[in-house]
């Protein structure tokens, strides 16, 4: 049958590419982390665009203001981008405490016009910015510096991490940012690394002379950054330890709209960069390009197949039901039968099935040890293996829908 074909070269290519991750990192597994071959502190300019973050925005700069970086050499511009809540006010008080802090206001215009409002106002040698509802680790900012000491390197990245798990949709993003650390991390090694995320990126001040300012970029100005940096053959590298951490969306629906935003963002991002699929050109990025396409029709292919073999099922006990009559004990029963302990029956998709769940246990595994993250996250780990791939198919196919019929997304 074609489906279950497609089943199998599906889970195959999910193996393989695991399998491809997973050895780039134990072959690099001595590089993980940067040394600082000496102590260099340059201007830092951290911009934090917000918009009615008011709950959150105290939290984000006292944990500006208590950085392990010299004071001197750290700037912290807010640009309020037309809040309709208390923002201003409450990041107004910083300004008044200490002269690092600079606030402004604006016309709500979206995060990006927050962004270049804030690198008009600064000139410091590196530029950074923070979502108005993140936080950083004191070390985080030394930890991304490091790797500047790489002339070649003009962009680096953070790991973020949920700062708390109240509920089953954020435990299993918690892990969801777990896995991403892992990844980015190996993506990094091969200079494949295809967003500079809002919780802590940090730039040489020469890109944006290079490359301009941010753009709308289709709601992902910093998927679509990554790919302008990508396509001057700039290196992006991923500082592992350098811990943000963020709020998880808190309910389905703001869960959707985020993940819908990103994936409708990567599929018309990657549409504006066609030329970034040229394999004889960007070799890693390309393939990992690509993967990242057939990954959303591999989960949309593995839950086909879960509802296809569900509806079988049940149209069978039917067809029993109506064939034996109101048999209600048997009717959902299972007669053990010797067939079962056949080793015939054991079907590649069973055995190409366990192997990735070890490899998704492995990234996991991983991941926690190099990002030293010490809670307990068996039952975030269960609800994810449980829930994720539906919820992935539901957002894959979500966005293949809004481009289709050119229905555009408000950002919230």
């Amino acid at each position: 049958m074609i489906l279950i074909e497609t089943l199998y070269i599906a889970i195959f290519l999910g193996l393989y590419f695991s399998i491809f991750v997973l050895s780039t990192f134990f072959e690099n597994r001595k590089e993980i982390y940067k040394g600082l071959k000496k102590e260099n502190f340059p201007s830092v300019c951290l911009i934090v665009p917000c918009y009615n973050e008011g709950k959150n925005i105290k939290r984000t700069l006292d944990s500006l203001l208590n950085l392990d970086y010299p004071r001197e050499k750290l700037e912290i511009i807010v640009v309020d981008d037309g809040s309709k809540d208390d923002t201003f006010l409450k990041a107004k008080a910083f300004e008044k405490r200490t002269k690092q802090v600079r606030v402004f206001r604006k016309e709500n215009g979206g995060k990006y016009t927050a962004l270049n409002y804030g690198l008009l106002k600064t000139k410091a040698q590196f530029i950074g910015s923070l979502d108005g509802d993140s936080y950083l680790d004191s070390k985080a900012l030394k930890k991304v510096m490091k790797y500047f000491e790489d002339k070649k390197i003009m962009a680096v990245i953070s790991t973020i991490k949920i700062s708390e798990v109240k509920n089953i949709i954020e435990g299993i993003q918690y892990i969801e940012f777990l896995i991403a650390a892992f990844l980015r991390k190996v993506f990094s090694i091969l200079d494949s690394l295809n967003v500079t995320p809002g919780p802590l990126s940090v730039f040489r001040r020469e890109v944006y002379k290079i490359l301009g300012p941010y753009r709308k970029a289709h709601q992902t100005e910093d998927l679509e950054f990554a790919f302008r940096l990508q396509k001057a053959n700039f290196k992006i590298a991923h500082a592992i330890d350098s811990l943000v951490y963020t709020k998880a969306c808190p309910t389905f629906k703001s869960l959707f709209h985020q993940r819908l935003r990103w994936r409708r963002g990567l599929l018309l991002n990657l549409k504006d960069y066609l030329e970034l699929l040229n394999i004889k050109k960007h070799g890693n990025l390309s393939f990992l390009l690509y993967y990242s396409v057939i990954a959303s029709f591999i989960s949309i292919v593995l839950v086909g197949y879960i509802f296809w073999k569900i509806g079988f099922f049940f149209l069978e006990k039917i067809n029993n039901f109506l064939l034996v009559g109101l048999d209600y004990f048997n009717l959902f029963s299972f007669q053990p039968d010797w067939i079962l302990f056949n080793l015939g029956l054991i079907r590649p998709t069973l055995i190409l099935g366990f192997l990735s769940l070890v490899a998704i246990l492995t990234y996991i595994f991983l991941s926690k040890k190099l990002t030293f993250d010490k809670k307990s996250i068996t039952k975030n780990t269960v609800f994810y293996l449980l829930l994720y791939v539906f919820l992935n198919a539901i957002w894959w196919i979500s966005a293949f829908f809004f481009i289709l019929v050119r229905k555009d997304i408000s950002w919230q």
